[in-house]
Protein backbone atom coordinates (compact mmCIF):
# COMPACT_ATOMS: atom_id res chain seq x y z
CA UNK A 1 0.00 0.00 0.00
CA UNK A 2 2.99 2.37 0.29
CA UNK A 3 3.80 1.98 -3.31
CA UNK A 4 3.87 5.99 -4.66
CA UNK A 5 1.90 6.94 -7.61
CA UNK A 6 4.52 7.20 -10.08
CA UNK A 7 5.23 3.41 -9.19
CA UNK A 8 7.69 3.50 -7.31
CA UNK A 9 8.36 1.24 -4.49
CA UNK A 10 9.86 2.67 -1.00
CA UNK A 11 12.88 1.17 0.38
CA UNK A 12 11.76 1.59 3.79
CA UNK A 13 8.21 2.32 5.45
CA UNK A 14 7.88 3.95 8.70
CA UNK A 15 5.76 5.71 11.07
CA UNK A 16 6.32 8.68 8.28
CA UNK A 17 5.35 6.21 5.27
CA UNK A 18 7.23 5.32 2.39
CA UNK A 19 10.75 6.97 2.19
CA UNK A 20 11.34 8.58 -1.24
CA UNK A 21 14.93 8.31 -1.18
CA UNK A 22 16.68 7.39 -4.62
CA UNK A 23 16.80 3.37 -4.32
CA UNK A 24 15.47 1.56 -7.04
CA UNK A 25 15.90 -2.29 -6.15
CA UNK A 26 12.69 -2.12 -3.84
CA UNK A 27 10.13 -2.07 -7.09
CA UNK A 28 12.06 -5.16 -9.26
CA UNK A 29 12.07 -6.82 -5.41
CA UNK A 30 8.23 -6.02 -5.26
CA UNK A 31 7.47 -8.10 -8.67
CA UNK A 32 9.99 -10.41 -7.98
CA UNK A 33 8.09 -11.34 -4.48
CA UNK A 34 4.63 -11.01 -5.75
CA UNK A 35 5.27 -14.02 -8.86
CA UNK A 36 7.48 -16.07 -6.39
CA UNK A 37 4.50 -15.88 -4.21
CA UNK A 38 1.78 -17.27 -6.98
CA UNK A 39 4.84 -19.59 -8.67
CA UNK A 40 4.35 -21.18 -4.83
CA UNK A 41 1.05 -20.86 -4.16
CA UNK A 42 -0.96 -20.60 -7.37
CA UNK A 43 -3.18 -17.90 -6.15
CA UNK A 44 -4.14 -16.14 -9.10
CA UNK A 45 -6.42 -13.50 -7.51
CA UNK A 46 -4.36 -12.16 -5.51
CA UNK A 47 -1.74 -12.00 -8.39
CA UNK A 48 -4.77 -10.12 -10.44
CA UNK A 49 -5.35 -7.65 -7.37
CA UNK A 50 -1.63 -6.67 -7.56
CA UNK A 51 -1.35 -6.41 -11.50
CA UNK A 52 -1.93 -2.84 -11.52
CA UNK A 53 0.92 -2.38 -8.83
CA UNK A 54 3.57 -4.54 -11.12
CA UNK A 55 2.38 -2.39 -14.39
CA UNK A 56 2.99 0.37 -12.52
CA UNK A 57 6.51 -0.85 -11.21
CA UNK A 58 7.42 -1.76 -14.97
CA UNK A 59 6.46 2.34 -16.14
CA UNK A 60 8.22 3.76 -12.84
CA UNK A 61 11.50 1.28 -14.69
CA UNK A 62 10.66 2.56 -17.29
CA UNK A 63 10.89 6.21 -16.43
CA UNK A 64 14.37 6.27 -15.10
CA UNK A 65 15.59 4.44 -17.75
CA UNK A 66 14.65 7.27 -20.10
CA UNK A 67 16.51 9.38 -18.38
CA UNK A 68 19.20 7.56 -19.54
CA UNK A 69 18.62 7.01 -23.05
CA UNK A 70 19.90 10.28 -24.64
CA UNK A 71 22.25 10.94 -27.18
CA UNK A 72 24.03 12.47 -23.58
CA UNK A 73 25.02 9.06 -22.74
CA UNK A 74 24.45 6.83 -26.18
CA UNK A 75 27.47 9.40 -27.59
CA UNK A 76 29.33 10.24 -24.78
CA UNK A 77 32.48 9.47 -23.35
CA UNK A 78 33.19 6.04 -21.93
CA UNK A 79 31.95 7.05 -18.42
CA UNK A 80 28.58 8.41 -19.58
CA UNK A 81 28.33 5.45 -22.34
CA UNK A 82 28.49 2.61 -19.43
CA UNK A 83 25.26 4.13 -18.03
CA UNK A 84 23.22 4.71 -21.17
CA UNK A 85 19.79 2.77 -20.68
CA UNK A 86 20.75 1.84 -16.91
CA UNK A 87 18.15 3.00 -14.04
CA UNK A 88 19.12 6.46 -12.61
CA UNK A 89 21.96 6.70 -9.84
CA UNK A 90 20.73 5.84 -6.16
CA UNK A 91 21.93 5.15 -2.63
CA UNK A 92 20.95 1.41 -2.59
CA UNK A 93 23.93 0.42 -1.78
CA UNK A 94 25.32 2.00 1.41
CA UNK A 95 28.90 2.66 0.00
CA UNK A 96 27.34 5.03 -2.52
CA UNK A 97 24.79 6.99 0.42
CA UNK A 98 27.35 10.13 0.15
CA UNK A 99 27.35 9.90 -3.74
CA UNK A 100 24.81 8.22 -5.79
CA UNK A 101 25.87 6.13 -8.67
CA UNK A 102 24.59 3.76 -11.09
CA UNK A 103 24.41 0.72 -9.37
CA UNK A 104 23.97 -2.73 -10.68
CA UNK A 105 22.94 -3.77 -7.83
CA UNK A 106 19.86 -2.06 -8.84
CA UNK A 107 19.61 -2.94 -12.23
CA UNK A 108 20.09 -6.69 -11.44
CA UNK A 109 16.68 -6.03 -9.39
CA UNK A 110 14.96 -4.23 -12.18
CA UNK A 111 16.31 -6.97 -14.51
CA UNK A 112 14.47 -9.12 -12.38
CA UNK A 113 11.63 -7.27 -12.38
CA UNK A 114 11.16 -6.81 -15.60
CA UNK A 115 11.29 -11.00 -16.59
CA UNK A 116 8.64 -11.20 -13.99
CA UNK A 117 6.43 -8.84 -14.71
CA UNK A 118 6.23 -10.44 -18.23
CA UNK A 119 5.27 -13.66 -16.16
CA UNK A 120 2.62 -12.06 -14.15
CA UNK A 121 1.06 -11.03 -17.28
CA UNK A 122 1.22 -14.39 -19.35
CA UNK A 123 -0.42 -16.03 -16.05
CA UNK A 124 -3.48 -13.65 -16.22
CA UNK A 125 -3.70 -14.02 -19.48
CA UNK A 126 -2.73 -10.34 -20.26
CA UNK A 127 -0.63 -10.80 -23.74
CA UNK A 128 -0.61 -7.13 -24.91
CA UNK A 129 0.70 -6.45 -21.38
CA UNK A 130 3.03 -9.38 -21.78
CA UNK A 131 4.40 -8.14 -24.88
CA UNK A 132 5.04 -4.49 -24.01
CA UNK A 133 6.86 -5.89 -20.83
CA UNK A 134 8.90 -8.44 -22.37
CA UNK A 135 9.95 -5.10 -25.31
CA UNK A 136 11.41 -3.02 -22.18
CA UNK A 137 13.11 -6.07 -20.47
CA UNK A 138 14.84 -7.33 -23.63
CA UNK A 139 15.80 -3.50 -24.53
CA UNK A 140 16.79 -3.51 -20.79
CA UNK A 141 18.60 -6.52 -21.32
CA UNK A 142 20.77 -5.26 -23.54
CA UNK A 143 21.81 -2.19 -22.38
CA UNK A 144 22.66 -3.71 -19.09
CA UNK A 145 24.83 -5.73 -20.69
CA UNK A 146 26.47 -3.36 -23.01
CA UNK A 147 26.75 -1.01 -20.00
CA UNK A 148 28.94 -4.28 -17.89
CA UNK A 149 31.21 -4.64 -21.22
CA UNK A 150 31.71 -0.29 -21.48
CA UNK A 151 32.76 -0.04 -17.72
CA UNK A 152 34.65 -3.31 -17.22
CA UNK A 153 36.93 -2.28 -20.33
CA UNK A 154 36.89 1.57 -19.20
CA UNK A 155 38.25 0.66 -15.64
CA UNK A 156 40.41 -2.01 -17.36
CA UNK A 157 39.24 -4.64 -14.80
CA UNK A 158 37.65 -8.43 -15.61
CA UNK A 159 34.59 -8.51 -13.13
CA UNK A 160 31.89 -6.62 -13.01
CA UNK A 161 31.94 -3.79 -11.14
CA UNK A 162 29.29 -2.58 -8.06
CA UNK A 163 28.74 0.59 -9.92
CA UNK A 164 29.56 1.58 -13.61
CA UNK A 165 31.20 4.98 -12.66
CA UNK A 166 33.67 3.27 -9.92
CA UNK A 167 34.41 0.04 -11.36
CA UNK A 168 34.69 -1.14 -7.82
CA UNK A 169 34.91 -5.06 -6.75
CA UNK A 170 31.27 -6.01 -4.78
CA UNK A 171 30.61 -9.27 -5.14
CA UNK A 172 27.95 -9.42 -2.70
CA UNK A 173 26.06 -6.97 -4.69
CA UNK A 174 26.80 -8.43 -8.09
CA UNK A 175 25.35 -12.25 -7.27
CA UNK A 176 22.47 -11.68 -7.66
CA UNK A 177 22.97 -11.37 -10.92
CA UNK A 178 23.50 -15.35 -10.68
CA UNK A 179 20.49 -15.92 -7.88
CA UNK A 180 17.84 -14.60 -8.35
CA UNK A 181 18.97 -13.05 -11.70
Amino acid sequence: PYQFDNGKVPCVVDRRGGDPVPEHDSTGQLIYLLQRYYRFTGDRAMLARHLPRVAAGIDYLDSLRQQRLTDEYRDGPPEKRACYGLVTESISHEGYSAKPMHSYWDDFWALRGYKDAVEVAKALGKEDEARRMAASRDQFRKDLYASIRTATQAHGIDFIPGAAELGDFDPTSTTIALAPG
